[in-house]
């Protein structure tokens, strides 16, 4: 991460060893530190589920709030936010959080949702966005303009910071094209600069975080190839393509 450039990370989706945190103490690493709610749905917004969520919430600070590098809780990845229960399950946790530590903003990294009542809850605005991937393959230009005007969008509604905390796309180690298809190592890297280059085009976003730092291993389903290959590392820890453009992009920076 330090020969990429790179000068901040989320534990996704979960809290990491406080071996992790240590390490990002010492090397000057900014840690949005997540608990492990992940894609909560709204049938769970109720108050034994939301207790359960509290006494999470707690451990975690009480065991990480010491931490110089922790600069951030997320309380969770990904939740429905389309039904106003949303706002009432998160505001409370995000209360509880506040209960706890007040000097910390709190975050949700956020999927992609017509319509997301917590922004309204928390202090920093994240977002997961896969235009160019999920939606749109194959048309980086449009990607970038989607991207560019949901931004917009909701820092005009919302006037907070935002941060861009997951973007990105799968590439096979090796596949290349001249113009950059799906799967190449030179779509992912094209990809990967229109977003940075959007996100540092506003004056109200904070940063971005790639998903993800290397290529991991999932389970066996026909839309996936063993692995999540949206490492900028192989596995085995390998740089791709894309891990040189970021790095020639993040140590511009410095």
């Amino acid at each position: 991460m330090k020969w990429l450039g790179a000068n901040s990370f989320r534990t996704s989706h979960y809290p990491y060893a406080e071996e992790y945190l240590s390490l990002a103490d010492r090397m000057g690493f900014l840690v949005i530190d997540e608990m492990p709610t992940v894609g909560l749905n709204y049938r769970m917004y109720n108050d034994g589920i939301l207790q359960k969520c509290k006494e999470v919430l707690s451990e975690l600070i009480e065991r990480d709030c010491n931490h110089p590098s922790v600069i951030m809780w997320s309380i969770a990845n990904e939740p429905d936010a389309f039904t106003e229960s949303a706002a009432d399950f998160f505001g409370k946790l995000r209360n509880h959080a506040k209960e706890l530590d007040p000097s910390r903003p709190v975050t949700i990294a956020s999927v992609h949702s017509p319509v997301d009542h917590t922004f309204g809850v928390v202090d920093v605005i994240s977002i997961n966005r896969y235009y160019g991937w999920y939606t749109e393959p194959g048309q980086i230009d449009l990607a970038a303009r989607k991207l560019s005007d949901e931004l917009d969008r909701i820092h005009r509604e919302h006037k907070k910071p935002i941060l861009v905390s997951e973007f990105g796309a799968d590439s096979m180690t090796g596949l290349h094209s001249d113009p950059p298809e799906i799967f190449t190592e030179e779509y992912q890297a094209a990809l990967l600069r229109a977003y940075i280059d959007v996100i540092r085009s506003k004056d109200f976003t904070i940063g971005e975080h790639i998903w993800n730092f290397a290529d991991f291993k999932t389970p066996q389903n026909y839309t996936r190839t063993v692995l999540n290959r949206k490492g900028l590392f192989t596995r085995d820890r390998q740089p791709k393509l894309a891990a040189h453009m970021i790095r020639q992009m993040w140590q511009a920076t410095k």
